[in-house]
C-alpha cells in the first residue's frame, strides 16, 4: 500500500519532538510493509509569525501542486484545522481515500458553533474515515458533528511498548505513588499534593515520585519545600521513557489528576502496563479504558481519590492482585505492534 502524507507537524534535527506522533505513526505503518510515496509535511517549529506565515504558504504550494503526483493508493493527513483548505482540493482532483487523523485540538480548541467550527464540519464530509486515539475521543468527535457517517479507527498515540513498560513488583520495596505528566496549569499536580498529605496525616506511610517538568515547576518546589511530609517526595524533573518504566515499576498506585479532557492519556496506560493500579480523574481518555473498581478506578475530586486508595489497601491481598492483571490485561490490547497492525489493516481495507 502507498501512502501520501500531509502534515504541518513533523520533527527536524534540531527540534525532535515537533510533531513526533507523527513520525512515529508513519514508521508503525512502515514496519507494516506501507510505503510513503511522499512527505509534505513542516519540519520543526518557527517561532516568529514572519516565519510562520513564509512555512506554511511553502507548505501549502507544495501541497497544492502534489495533487499532480498520483503514485499511491491513499492520503493520509494529520491535523483537521490547519489543513482545511487542502482536503476539497484533493477530493476533487483525486479520487483517492482521504484518511484524517484528528488531535484534541482539532475539537477542544475550537469553539461550538463557530465559523470556524461549521467550516471544519464541511470539510469532513470530503473525509473517508478518521484515525482518532481513542474512545473517549470518537465519542466527542461524534457529539460534536453528529451527522458525520464515516469508519472511525481508534490509534492510541502509538500504543504501549510492552518491550519496555512491563512490571516487575520485586523492585517495590516501600508504599508508593506515582505522578507522571507536564508541570502546568490544568495537569492536576496540587491535588496529587494533596491525596498524598492526606494519606499520611491518615497514618499511611506512603511515599511520592513526581516526574516531569513545566511552567510551574517552581511553584512545585515551593509546594513541595512546604509540605509537612516533604521527606518523603521524590521531585525527578524529566525522564526518559526507560527511567519512566522504572518509575511505573516501582510504584504501586499511579495518580493521574489531570482536570484536562485528554484525549488519550498514554502515561495511565503505561503504569496499567506495569501492573500499577491507575486513579485517575474522571474525564477524558481514562473513561474509556478504566472500569473503575475493576482495572482501576475513577475519582471526582481529592477526598474521593483518597478513599478509593484507602479502600484498595484494605483490600485482601489476592483482590489487589486481581486488580493488577485486569489492569495489565487491558493495557495488553494497547501494545504497539498490535495496534500498528489494526491501524494498516483498515487501510488496506479502504483502499480495496
Amino acid at each position: 500500500m502507498k501512502i501520501k502524507l500531509l502534515s504541518n507537524m513533523y520533527p527536524s534535527a534540531t527540534d525532535k519532538l515537533f510533531g513526533v506522533f507523527v513520525k512515529k505513526t508513519v514508521f508503525a505503518l512502515e514496519e507494516n510493509a506501507a510505503v510513503f510515496t511522499q512527505k509534505i509535511v513542516i519540519r520543526g517549529k518557527r517561532n516568529s509569525t514572519i516565519k510562520k506565515l513564509l512555512t506554511y504558504t511553502k507548505y501549502y504550494i507544495k501541497a497544492i501542486f502534489s495533487v499532480l503526483h498520483r503514485e499511491h493508493d491513499l492520503v493520509y493527513i494529520h491535523f483537521l484545522t490547519h489543513n482545511l483548505a487542502l482536503i476539497p482540493w484533493y477530493k476533487w482532483l483525486q479520487k483517492k481515500p482521504i484518511v484524517l487523523n484528528l488531535h484534541g485540538s482539532d475539537i477542544s480548541a475550537i469553539k461550538p458553533n463557530s465559523i470556524l467550527d461549521h467550516w471544519q464540519n464541511n470539510v469532513l464530509k470530503n473525509i473517508d474515515a478518521l484515525v482518532v486515539p481513542s474512545l473517549y475521543f470518537k465519542r466527542v468527535v461524534q457529539k460534536r458533528y453528529p451527522s458525520l457517517d464515516i469508519p472511525c479507527f481508534i490509534y492510541p498515540s502509538g500504543g504501549i511498548n510492552t518491550a519496555l513498560f512491563y512490571p516487575d513488583v520485586s523492585k517495590r520495596k516501600a508504599l508508593q505513588m506515582a505522578y507522571v505528566s507536564r508541570i502546568d496549569e490544568g495537569k492536576g499536580w496540587q491535588d496529587f499534593l494533596a491525596i498524598y498529605t492526606q494519606l499520611n496525616k491518615a497514618g499511611i506511610a506512603i511515599k511520592a515520585v513526581i516526574a516531569g517538568d513545566g511552567n510551574q515547576k517552581n511553584m512545585l518546589l515551593e509546594a513541595i519545600a512546604e509540605n509537612p511530609f516533604k521527606e518523603g517526595i521524590d521531585f525527578r524533573g524529566f525522564q526518559e521513557k526507560e527511567k519512566l518504566a522504572e518509575i511505573y515499576q516501582q510504584a504501586e498506585l499511579f495518580i493521574f489528576p489531570t482536570e484536562l479532557p485528554e484525549s488519550l492519556g498514554l502515561v495511565g496506560l503505561e503504569a496499567m502496563a506495569c501492573k500499577s493500579i491507575l486513579f485517575a480523574r474522571n474525564i477524558g481518555g481514562a473513561t474509556g479504558y478504566v472500569q473503575s473498581g475493576v482495572n482501576g478506578f475513577l475519582f471526582n475530586s481529592v477526598p474521593e481519590a483518597v478513599q478509593q486508595i484507602k479502600n484498595y489497601l484494605a483490600l485482601p491481598i489476592d483482590k489487589q492482585n486481581q486488580i493488577q492483571e485486569k489492569a495489565y490485561a487491558t493495557a495488553q490490547t494497547y501494545e504497539t505492534k498490535q495496534v500498528a497492525a489494526n491501524l494498516y489493516a483498515n487501510f488496506k481495507e479502504l483502499c480495496s
